[in-house]
């Protein structure tokens, strides 16, 4: 036998002794490297499905609430709300909610329905308009220092023009002409000059004595 040969027998039962000694340890070890994986797609099978399941709830919602019934909608939305808190579509529910039930008149119904929805409204832009909705509905109620208690939380740039005129309404319902002008000249600066809200913001205005700036061309 040549020491090549011996050398290649040599290497081979080394091989093998670390094999005898170690390989329960290293199949152990792809075994649950193996688990790892199918569990993570296990799980993200789930996810899917739940997300999926969420869906289709909302979808019913949104039909319900397209029909009117609002005791059907209010119903799923609060299924949405304690079976699925950690998708979008409890706070989604919660916002078409809160229109409708303004629209319908019933302001306590509409601030039950942000409520129900602000803890899972993760995103800010869909946090911050239900708070705008809430403090619509506080005015309606009367509460105009709930309602600038609500606007106390809005900050996004998107959503000045609105807060600033809500803001308006509670300090003119309140008698404070002044806060209620200042407020109304803010909203005005932050709204699109070819927005057809314009003119509403302007005669708030000069119900509180003020009077909107045009800009003029050069």
């Amino acid at each position: 036998m040549s020491n090549d040969q011996i050398d290649e027998y040599e290497q081979g039962e080394r091989v093998r002794k670390w094999l005898r000694e170690n390989g329960a340890s290293v199949f152990g070890g792809i075994a649950l490297g193996l688990a790892a994986i199918l569990g993570f797609q296990a799980f993200q099978a789930r996810g899917d499905a739940h997300r999926a399941e969420a869906s289709m709830q909302f979808e019913r919602f949104v039909e319900a609430e397209d029909a009117g019934n609002l005791e059907s909608a209010t119903a799923i939305a609060g299924s949405l709300g304690s079976e699925y808190a950690d998708t979008p579509y409890p706070a989604l529910a919660a916002l078409r909610l809160a229109a409708s039930q303004l629209r319908a008149g019933k302001p306590e119904e509409t601030l039950a329905a942000i409520e129900a929805g602000l803890p899972t409204a993760r995103d800010p832009a869909l946090r911050q308009m239900l708070l705008l909705r809430a403090a619509r509905a506080e005015l309606v109620l009367g509460r105009h220092d709930a309602a600038l208690a609500r606007l106390a939380g809005i900050d996004l740039p998107a959503y000045a023009a609105l807060r600033h005129e809500i803001e308006g309404d509670a300090l003119a319902a309140q008698g404070r002409r002044d806060e209620a002008r200042a407020a109304y000249e803010r909203a005005l600066t932050a709204l699109d000059v070819a927005s057809p809200l314009r003119g509403l913001l302007e005669l708030k205005l000069a119900d509180v004595g003020g009077t909107a700036q045009r800009s003029t061309e050069a």
